[in-house]
């Protein structure tokens, strides 16, 4: 025999007890890129030569200039070959600094959180 009892209930229920904003902004700025770029030149010089050769010459390369012989034929009784001139191909170098601006984006988030009154 029970004179009294006890009986326990339990529930759930979601409570909101906060809010979060989240904002997320992009920006752009240009950020300076400065490189060391290498560059090479090539100067031609025509050298008039006007000599008879028996044979094509070779291209060759004399004191750091690469020497492309240019031939003609001229008719004669019998043909032979005149260097007419050379191209004297000399290379020079020369570092330039390069400079231009780029865009870069980045990302900024703000977290605003409002507690709500319970």
């Amino acid at each position: 025999m029970h004179l009294a009892e006890e009986k326990l209930t339990v529930t759930r229920e979601n409570v909101l007890d906060a809010l979060v904003t989240i904002r997320r902004q992009t920006t752009t700025h240009n950020e300076p890129v400065s490189l060391m770029l290498r560059r090479e030149n090539v100067e031609v010089t025509h050298v008039p030569k006007n000599e008879r050769v028996a044979s094509m010459p070779e291209i060759r390369e004399e004191e750091g200039v690469l020497i492309v012989p240019v031939v003609e034929e001229e008719v004669e009784v019998i043909r032979r070959l005149v260097l007419k001139e050379e191209l004297h191909i000399r290379r020079t170098k020369e570092q330039v600094l390069w400079e231009e601006s780029v865009p870069l984006r980045k990302q900024h988030v703000e977290i605003d959180r409002k507690e709500e009154d319970t």
